[in-house]
């Protein structure tokens, strides 16, 4: 781990436990200072850094404050933008549950601290067309069907709706497939939903597990989970019984370890130092490069990736068209597939090439 990464690491730690003078502070000379805010932006934790008077002199003061203010303001943003989608939901009687971001932030010191890139939210599939209805009112464009989720523009701000939390490959899908069985209304609400808290940190943690084997994690995403860990409402015997069937438990024992040695009073391991290169070395969804390698070692080939990205299981493209009621049908959905992504995200063809 660089010089900057730790420095990072110890901002972020120091302002969640109400420090805001670490020892080193006076010692730290501009370029380090400047590196640490492009890390923190990289990793999406730069207002963290808000919290220590460094960063507040004049030395790197305007693009600290730049940046700062612009993470700011793209949170009351999204704050309003989800505030304006929910309430459209619950007038119209669309069922949905907000997801990730939109909840994990609330339990931040500061809703700031918490920056996001899309707006994530569960609904329920028999409601797609009235929800589109919705949608298109508040002024979104639909830009077409993924295999667990619909993509909604405005202003350039992706809104993904998630039909799905899961793929059908995943060990859990059958867990968070019953998700609304466990759901309650949130207060004064009848249609706008949450999750329980152990089912929203499950899916906190397997949405991580999603990205570690594809590009990457970043920091972010470890500190998440260290946050939500600290609920004292958190049944764990509970989620630690539900990782174990899932065969998860081990992966999640090492993950919830780091972050207890980044953020909380646990020392620092050293078989965990391989994992914590992995996660430092890249961007808040891990990176490229990684993407690229974990293909070749997922798929042996990128010609099966191809195959496997083109072509699409029966059990795939049946979680995209509720309709495909039997396999004779598949070459009709994928015609139609390839349709809508060549007319609606003719970029992602190009990303799944190379990514081969």
């Amino acid at each position: 781990m660089t010089k900057t990464q730790k420095q990072l690491i110890n901002y972020v730690k120091a302002a969640l436990h109400g420090e805001t003078f670490l020892d080193s502070a006076d010692s730290v000379t501009t370029k380090e200072k400047n590196s640490v805010i492009e890390y923190g932006k990289q990793q999406g934790l730069l207002p963290f850094l808000q919290y220590f008077p460094e960063f507040f002199m004049e030395d790197v003061r305007e693009q600290f404050f730049h940046h700062l203010v612009g993470c700011v303001y793209e949170d009351s943003r999204q704050t309003a933008e989800i505030g304006e989608i929910l309430d459209a939901f619950e007038k119209e009687g669309i069922y949905c549950i907000p997801l990730k971001g939109i909840v994990t932030k609330r339990f931040y010191p500061a809703s700031e601290l918490r920056t996001m890139g899309d707006l994530d939210l569960l609904y329920q599939p028999e409601q797609t067309e009235r929800l589109k209805a919705v949608m298109e009112s508040l002024g979104y464009i639909y830009e077409g069907e993924a295999a667990k989720h619909d993509h909604y523009r405005r202003n350039g701000r992706v809104v993904e709706m998630h039909k799905e939390l899961m793929p059908v490959s995943s060990r859990a899908y059958q867990y968070f497939k019953d998700s609304w069985q466990r759901a309650v209304p949130e207060s004064g609400k009848k249609y706008i939903c949450q999750m329980s808290p152990e089912d929203h940190y499950l899916y906190t943690f397997y949405h991580l597990l999603e990205h570690f084997i594809r590009g990457g994690i970043g920091i972010r995403m470890v500190l998440d989970l260290y946050i939500l860990s600290g609920q004292k409402v958190l049944d764990l015997d509970y989620i630690s019984r539900t990782l174990e069937e899932l065969e998860t438990g081990e992966f999640y024992r090492y993950l919830i370890s780091l972050a207890q040695g980044w953020f909380g009073e646990e020392p620092r391991k050293e078989h965990e130092l391989e994992m914590e290169e992995y996660i430092v070395n890249g961007g808040i969804f891990g990176s490229w490069e990684n993407d690229v390698r974990n293909v070749k070692v997922t798929f042996q080939s990128g010609k099966r990736f191809l195959l496997h990205t083109l072509f699409p299981d029966y059990r795939v493209m049946k979680s995209v068209f509720p309709w495909l009621k039997t396999p004779l049908l598949l070459p009709s959905a994928w015609l139609l597939r390839f349709w809508n992504v060549w007319t609606k995200r003719r970029e992602n063809i190009r990303l799944q090439f190379d990514r081969a």
